[in-house]
């Protein structure tokens, strides 16, 4: 669990440091990647930020893991646990909100004249 803990919280950090310089971004949908989320300027800011939010989650849980801490965390420990959990989501849903809903700018249907295959 560690491992995957770790990895996680690499790359939420390389994503956030990447991501609070600002760069457009453009967030695919799920079903149909010809449209989604355009992601720039502050919201590509505040999905970093959300990113390294989530990363210093998980340096919480792995430092009380290496202190060797056992049972119930004390309740400052889940009110800071949850309050990062709070402004965690609260950046993301920021994020997603600000950016542009739309088509992807650089999209071209397969099998196109623009098509680069």
């Amino acid at each position: 669990m560690r491992t995957f803990i770790a990895f996680t919280m690499a790359l939420c950090l390389l994503g956030g440091a990447w991501l609070l310089r600002g760069p457009d971004f453009f967030w695919p949908d799920q079903f149909d990647p010809s449209q989604g989320v355009f992601l720039g300027g502050l919201s590509a800011q505040l999905l970093g930020a959300g990113l390294l939010t989530i990363a210093a989650l998980g340096a919480m849980v792995i430092a009380r893991a290496a202190r060797g801490v056992r049972g119930t965390p004390t309740r400052g420990w889940q009110v800071r646990y949850f309050l990062l959990i709070l402004v965690a989501l609260g950046l993301v849903s920021a994020a997603f909100s600000l950016g542009e809903r739309g088509p992807n700018p650089d999209w071209r249907a397969p099998g196109s004249a623009t098509d680069p295959l």
